[in-house]
Parts: C-alpha cells; sequence; structure tokens
C-alpha cells in the first residue's frame, strides 16, 4: 500500500481551499463561466483527495494512532463528516450548474456562502487534526 505523508495531504487540501477563494473572487467579479469551471476541477480534486486518503485511513496502523484518544477520533471523524458534506452538497450545485444561467448565480448565493463556510470549516478541522496526530503541538 501506497502511504500518503500527511504533509502532502495538508498541502494539497491547501490548494483545494486556494482554488475555492480563486473561484469565488470570480464569481463576484460576475465571471460565473470561469467560476464554474473552477467549481467542477475543485470538486473533482475534493473527491480525488477522498479516494486517496481513504485506503490510508483505513489502514490499522494508521487508526492505531487516534483509537486510545476520544477527542482525536472525534477529531477525524469530524473532518471526514465536513468534508463528506461539503463535497457531497458541492458535488450536487456544480451538477445543477448551467454555464450561460445568470439566474442560477443570484438563486445560489445563500447556498454558496454555506457551502464556504464548511468548506473554511473543514480546512480548520483538517489542520487541528493534523497537528493533533503528526505533531507534538497538542501533547
Amino acid at each position: 500500500m501506497v502511504v500518503i505523508a500527511p504533509e502532502f495531504v495538508l498541502s494539497f487540501q491547501s490548494v483545494f481551499l486556494a482554488l475555492l477563494f480563486v473561484s469565488m473572487a470570480f464569481r463576484m467579479k460576475g465571471n460565473y463561466l470561469v467560476h464554474g469551471i473552477i467549481m467542477i476541477v475543485s470538486i473533482a480534486i475534493g473527491w480525488i483527495a477522498v479516494v486517496m486518503t481513504v485506503p490510508e485511513f483505513m489502514n490499522s496502523s494508521y487508526t492505531q494512532t487516534f483509537t486510545g484518544s476520544t477527542s482525536s477520533f472525534a477529531l477525524v471523524g469530524g473532518h471526514v463528516f465536513l468534508g463528506l458534506s461539503t463535497l457531497v452538497t458541492g458535488t450536487w450545485l456544480v451538477a445543477l450548474w448551467r454555464p450561460r444561467s445568470t439566474d442560477f448565480a443570484v438563486k445560489t448565493n445563500g447556498i454558496w456562502r454555506g457551502i464556504v463556510v464548511l468548506w473554511v470549516l473543514t480546512y480548520v478541522v483538517g489542520i487541528l487534526v493534523f497537528l493533533t496526530l503528526h505533531t507534538k503541538v497538542f501533547g
């Protein structure tokens, strides 16, 4: 089994979040086509990241790292829940998007704001997971 370095996963997630902000900048400027294309790429990268990290997550040596600590388990579980919620909701919204529709952008403004909040929260919890499991910052 290929072992993915935690630093690589963290940097991958940082790029993933940066794409979100670039996409949102295009959305705020009214360039919905570029926004949509970047979001399709970003969602695809997110799903690739999930596929890449699930085998590592299921690896017994990785799960032993946090099974002894309830707080670490809850943190990882929260990150998984938030991340999958964000990806599923983002995928759903991207699937509904129509390239020529500016009306769709207006109608989904509140939904996108919620997804951005979820996305950033997932990233912050992911950083906490990294610090908890792979550094001595929290003990």
